[in-house]
């Protein structure tokens, strides 16, 4: 839902308060006072999952409302009832207040609210319980004054919103002070560098953070862990330590009848957690005992954390392999969401709402669609196959056992229907039903330690909806993560492809070109693997999980989703990684385009992203377009979505050396490889020729794509052609040459040593003799157009270019054009954010039409008043005329560049002014006609 503005909120909460007038009964109408006011006033999404009605205590009562996320209990009352005047509940007289507060006392500590919300629908009154006095020192506001109290219920608005604030701080506080555990244990280890040590320190922490989840979210006896460990001094710690993780992992019928009170009464724990005695542990220092008795286990709650967030940070903590980085890194559970909300967890909302909210249906055939319901929960599987910590598998699992609680608290609301008895066998999602890979054993460790602790903050939930005792120790069931290559297991030794419901993640970004030998080798083999042959050394490390998954896929009723850098759908990497998946086919179900994805961090790390979901299953499109890549995305429903990520015809542009088009070849400029020696900025050049005037002649203008676009003005200095004669007058130019010499002889590229013997020359030279076209490789992704100009005869270019020699007016004007702009968007790649322009997958596979001799005269003219319409601008840079938010700072332009516009668009016999994707359909069809045509001449 999108975010709503103030006024919408105050109009909104006008015609609520019109409605609601005078109207209002606590068994009839409850429910829908409160979905309406939360979703249509106050913009709460997901209702479903975030208002629970009618749930059980402890006790004989019924909570009206629980609003988890918003730690909140509400008491409804009907119209006109006194909310001060006492009634008979469970045999006492207690107000409407009183009476919450008693169902709040049930719960556990941990799971107590922090807002009593009273209303019997012309009055609301709001107990904080964290007050002096909440009873007697609450707001309180009219229903009719609403529109002006709204901000009292801030509280509830996006409540998953507050939770997760809350849950990140928890999380990022805990992962920082086992941070610093981990460093002074990691000092007392004999040999900490070994991989046993190392192995040793990773399960002992993984122990304690579960040890101390377990004491506060009141899985252990409250405060177990701190009252056994306190008294021992630094000396005896590790001892105890080893004498609690047996105890913890020995059934009850099995343990020492003798252990002193504070060890007898440890639970059970089981799942394998606490197995194995031998893990070696390291003597305790007195500042490593006050960090942990009292930092962590007194000072800390940890029930409070989010096993999502905690999972990466903690990883990421403690790993060897990151903890480099400086960072705690972690995936937002947000950001998890755009991956598995439209995969599955969106129809499955969906589907629970319309079971709840079907209109005339009886109780038992009400109650017999939620059951059903509650059986396929229970029956899907999930497989991350580059889980790390699990963050994508607990977050799945979070979501799905919300929706369960959903069921049971409805279920509960008849007490026929639903009788936990003390037992929690009306629990039927699993972690069980969770698979994945993963590379490292301590991811493993922590993925698995994230889900238990997900399961134990589920359970806490369940108890406050349906007022069931869950038994959740011993812990009895586990995720399969297996711990291995994903590139070089079978999956379905892992889960059987046809036992498997969706398959997600967000596997290792590694462009091309920064893989190793083994990882490259991996990647082609995997590939090979489904018959794939072509371009196998310039596909990106992310690519082999498509490839897996496309194989593992098979004739399964199974969908996909994973999270890829950007360029796995942009530019060459299109044609390398999708067509052999298509011929299988494998189509794109939904996707969001170019966005910034962030990895929770104190650095922030991130990286421009694409979400792909694919299946062979066919069924409706979704594409969340990105218009800036910080922003938020515009939702369509494509009929088609190709593998470009666009609503176009199926096409793979495969790169190639020479226009498809009969057009003038674009090359690149000048790549000097001479260690910064040539390049001269304006002071640096004017400084030099002070000292050597006669070295003038051989500087000239130079041109990457910064100087180009943003103005700035740098120089060359080409002696490539100065005989000795010259040379011998110009020391200081011989200093720059020997220099250049002396770089290259030092490289450790072989062809860059090589070309020291001819320093005075560029490694790669193309220097015009006549007028060139100028078209950067990189440009912002707000401009509409890259800028295009002109190199003068003298003037040079870098490889930061495209060049087009001898480009006439014509090709200018074309290249300029919202059309070849359009192509570019689709089939150039992108770096981060930037367009990245490729000639040999856009220029040279771009169909130009066939123009009449008089279309190309217009087109040329109205190229030239583009350049004679920034010629008006002369104290502009080509940068400042582009920026899409100051156009209107240059209305002749902008009038310029529309009427070239429309001239190209009637050329390839477009309606000028239509949409950007019948532009790109129609290439793709202009292309898919030239490919085949020069197929069957070849």
């Amino acid at each position: 839902m999108a975010e709503m503005t103030h006024a919408q909120r105050v109009a909104a909460a006008r015609d609520f308060a019109s409605r609601w007038k005078d109207r209002g009964a606590e068994k009839s109408d409850t429910q829908q006072f409160w979905i309406d006011l939360c979703s249509e006033v106050l913009g709460m999404g997901n209702q479903t999952t975030a208002l629970h009605f009618e749930s059980r205590t402890s006790g004989a009562g019924w909570i009206d409302v629980v609003v988890p996320d918003a730690k909140t209990f509400i008491e409804q009352k009907s119209l006109g009832i006194d909310m001060d005047k006492p009634e008979p509940r469970q045999g006492t007289m207690v107000t409407p207040y009183q009476q919450a507060k008693r169902y709040a006392d049930q719960q556990r500590n941990s799971k107590r609210p922090d807002y009593i919300v009273i209303c019997n629908f012309g009055e609301f009154r709001i107990h904080h319980l964290d007050d002096d006095f909440p009873e007697t020192e609450y707001e309180s506001f009219k229903l009719e004054e609403l529109p002006e109290q709204l901000h009292l219920l801030d509280f509830l608005v996006n409540p998953q919103a507050q939770r997760a604030r809350r849950e990140q701080k928890a999380s990022l506080q805990a992962g920082e002070l086992i941070g610093k555990l981990y460093k002074l244990l990691r000092e007392q280890y004999v040999d900490p560098d070994s991989a046993a040590s190392q192995h040793a320190l990773n399960v002992l922490c993984v122990r304690l953070v579960f040890c101390l989840f377990a004491e506060d979210a009141g899985i252990f006896p409250k405060n177990a862990v701190l009252n056994y460990l306190a008294p021992f001094n630094a000396s005896a710690l590790r001892l105890a330590l080893k004498r609690l993780f047996i105890q913890l992992d020995t059934p009850l019928d099995q343990r020492d009848p003798y252990d002193e009170q504070a060890l007898a009464v440890m639970p059970y724990v089981n799942g394998g957690l606490f197995t194995g005695t031998d893990v070696e542990i390291p003597n305790f220092t007195d500042e490593i005992r006050e960090l942990l008795i009292t930092e962590l286990s007194a000072d800390t709650d940890w029930s409070h954390i989010s096993p999502t967030i905690f999972g990466g940070v903690f990883e990421s903590t403690l790993n060897p392999e990151t903890r480099h980085q400086g960072g705690m890194h972690y995936t937002s559970p947000e950001n998890i969401h755009k991956v598995i909300d439209p995969l599955f967890l969106d129809a499955l909302t969906d589907e629970l709402t319309d079971i709840i909210n079907e209109p005339g249906v009886g109780a038992v055939k009400r109650r017999n669609n939620l059951k059903r319901y509650h059986d396929k929960l229970a029956s899907l599987t999930f497989f991350d196959p580059a889980c790390g910590s699990g963050n994508f598998l607990t977050e799945t699992y979070i979501s799905l056992r919300r929706l369960e609680n959903k069921v049971l608290s409805e279920l509960a609301n008849d007490q026929t229907a639903l009788d936990f008895g003390g037992e929690s066998s009306q629990i039927k999602v699993h972690i069980s039903q969770f698979y994945g890979i993963e590379i490292n054993d301590f991811a493993v460790s922590v993925a698995q330690t994230a889900l238990w602790i997900a399961k134990l903050q589920a359970d806490a939930e369940t108890e406050i909806l349906t007022s069931a005792n869950i038994d959740n120790l011993p812990l009895r069931d586990s995720a399969n993560i297996m711990l291995g290559n994903a590139l070089q297991l079978d999956w379905a030794d892992v889960l059987e492809p046809d036992q498997c419901s969706f398959v997600i993640g967000n596997p290792p970004f590694l462009g091309a070109r920064n893989q190793s030998k083994e990882q490259k080798a991996e990647l082609q083999a995997t590939f090979k693997s489904i018959g794939a042959t072509k371009n196998l050394g310039n596909i990106d490390y992310v690519g082999g999980w498509y490839a897996k998954a496309a194989k593992y896929l098979g004739n399964h009723d199974i969908r996909a989703a994973f999270v890829s850098t950007n360029s796995i759908c942009q530019g060459e990497q299109v044609a390398n990684v999708w067509s052999r998946l298509w011929d299988m086919g494998i189509r794109i179900d939904f996707a969001h385009d170019t966005f910034k994805w962030t990895n929770g961090a104190a650095d922030q790390a991130a990286v421009y992203c694409v979400i792909v979901g694919f299946s062979k299953l066919g069924g409706p499109k979704t594409l969340f377009h990105y218009p800036t890549v910080t922003g938020e995305p515009e939702i369509s429903h494509p009929k088609q979505l190709n593998a470009y990520l666009k609503d176009a015809p199926e096409v793979f542009v495969w790169s190639r050396s020479k226009p498809l088009s009969d057009v003038p070849s674009m090359g690149i400029g000048n790549k000097p490889i001479d260690g910064g020696n040539y390049l001269f900025t304006q002071e640096e050049k004017d400084q030099f020729l002070r000292a050597e005037p006669k070295s003038d002649p051989f500087f000239h203008r130079w041109y990457g794509s910064r100087e180009f676009i943003q103005g700035i003005e740098r120089w060359v200095l080409w002696v490539g052609e100065a005989s000795t004669a010259e040379l011998n007058r110009l020391p200081l130019v011989k200093e720059r040459i020997k220099a250049v010499r002396d770089y290259r002889e030092q490289s450790s590229s072989a062809g860059t040593r090589k070309l020291a013997a001819r320093p005075k020359r560029f490694h790669v030279e193309n220097i015009p003799t006549t007028t060139t076209i100028l078209l950067p490789q990189t440009s912002s992704e707000r401009r509409k157009y890259i800028p295009v100009g002109f190199l003068q005869p003298g003037e040079f270019a870098s490889n930061a270019v495209r060049l087009i020699a001898d480009g006439s007016l014509y090709v200018f004007a074309f290249i300029h054009s919202r059309v070849h702009n359009a192509w570019m968007r689709t089939t150039s790649g992108r770096l981060k954010s930037d367009y990245q322009y490729s000639s040999k997958d856009t220029y040279n596979n771009l169909i130009w039409p066939d123009v009449t001799p008089e279309q190309e005269a217009e087109i040329a003219q109205l190229g030239q008043a583009v350049l004679d319409a920034r010629a008006q601008y002369p104290d502009s840079t080509i940068a400042q005329m582009y920026d899409p938010d100051n156009d209107w700072m240059y209305p002749e332009l902008t009038k310029a560049h529309a009427a070239l516009d429309a001239a190209v668009e009637r050329a390839y016999g477009l309606e000028p002014g239509c949409e950007e994707k019948t532009i790109v359909e129609h290439l793709f069809k202009l292309y898919s006609q030239a490919v085949e045509k020069a197929e069957k001449a070849s």
